[in-house]
């Protein structure tokens, strides 16, 4: 009986096994960044274009750029593979950068699609081109010595790696996205004499993009969502109250009545709901400080002067954080998120539309404190 039920087990076996499709790598054109525009020539339709990595015996690696139509991305991509002997994959693409028409008109479907897709890595990161993304991919690879689609990834993953921007990755969107109470954000890339930039940080309301902030602001944004490492930043604080703590040497401007500090900043911003039926809010800014140069030689003898620098630091940040808030409220547009610790006070009742109605209408007080740690050779 046994015997039996083994014979047939094997049969079975016999039967489900088939023989899996395979593709040599020669044959693949590998898509590495994709670019998706609104088609200039059919409005009604999508341009996309595709940096593919191709192999062959003569060499190991070959960039080539693509580009194709459709209605749907799919389409425009086999539309592209008609003009290629190579045979496109997505599954090794590691940004997707949208042109500023399509990224204001809105992006959520797109992210579905790719969502959708199984070869497709959540850790994908999103961009948007300040112009067209087939101008910062066309350009860029013909005028710089590298692949321009590694080229923006590293660039935008090392300013995430060093906290100067939020994480904007695929999964990062689609999270805040649908998470009732905050708007997602992404970096805008531009050309600067024919040399593509990380020139700002777009700001979405809902999947739109309706704005921008500075990578000085997106900083301080990043720090609403993460405790940041001493990520570079520079500041512009009055001389007057320093003044007896400066040397004296010739300033570069002699009649400049503030001057200029280079910091590393350490820290995190903790807010909460101070009064719900006022929409009242407040953010607790603590955060280190390594003073790394300044226009003025500041001379640190004492916890006196660490104080002063201190309390003209704290000023300076806080006017900043006042200025990244006024900006976004007037965008309606809430990427710090006020909305969810309103929705979680509020026993998880709130509605995007309903939040909207309510943002431009909060009053947030930025309370920050700021800790000197190190200051040149003196600590």
């Amino acid at each position: 009986m046994r015997l039996k039920r083994l014979f047939f087990l094997c049969i079975t076996l016999c039967l489900l096994t088939s023989c899996v499709d395979s593709t040599q790598l020669e044959k693949l054109g590998i898509i590495h960044t994709r670019g998706v525009d609104i088609s200039e020539e059919k409005p009604s339709e999508l341009e996309t274009t595709l940096i593919i990595f191709q192999f062959n015996a003569q060499t190991d690696m070959v960039s080539k750029t693509l580009s194709g139509t459709g209605h749907t991305i799919k389409e425009a991509r086999e539309q592209a593979n008609n003009k290629s002997s190579f045979a496109l994959t997505p599954g090794q693409i590691r940004l997707e950068l949208y042109g500023k028409e399509i990224a204001q008109k809105g992006i959520i479907n797109y992210l579905n699609t790719l969502t959708r897709d199984a070869r497709v890595s959540d850790t994908m990161l999103l961009g948007i081109s300040g112009t067209t993304a087939k101008e910062i991919l066309e350009v860029g690879q013909t005028d710089t010595n590298m692949d321009i689609g590694q080229f923006l990834h590293g660039l935008i993953r090392q300013e995430g790696l060093e906290d100067s921007i939020p994480e904007v990755a695929l999964h990062d969107f689609t999270h805040i996205y649908f998470d009732v109470g905050q708007d997602p954000f992404l970096p805008v890339i531009t050309m600067d004499d024919d040399a593509p930039q990380l020139a700002a940080l777009g700001i979405f309301r809902g999947d739109k993009y309706v704005g921008d902030i500075t990578l000085d602001e997106a900083l301080l944004l990043n720090m609403t969502q993460k405790h940041v490492g001493f990520a570079p930043l520079e500041l512009e604080i009055p001389r007057a109250p320093l003044d007896k703590y400066i040397e004296d040497t010739e300033p570069i401007d002699p009649n400049s009545e503030t001057m200029h500090v280079r910091i590393g900043i350490k820290g995190k911003t903790t807010s909460e709901i101070t009064d719900l039926e006022q929409l009242r809010f407040r953010s607790n800014i603590d955060i280190d400080i390594d003073l790394h140069e300044s226009s003025e030689q500041l001379i640190v003898k004492d916890e006196k002067v660490a104080k002063a620098i201190e309390e003209e630091l704290g000023k300076a940040i806080k006017k900043k954080y006042e200025a990244l808030f006024k900006k976004v409220q007037e965008l309606n547009a809430d990427p710090i998120g006020y909305g969810r610790l309103y929705r979680i006070k509020n026993n998880n009742k709130l509605t995007v539309e309903e939040w909207r109605e309510k943002f431009p209408e909060i009053t947030v007080d930025f309370q920050v404190d700021v800790n000197l740690v190190h200051f040149g050779t003196v600590q």
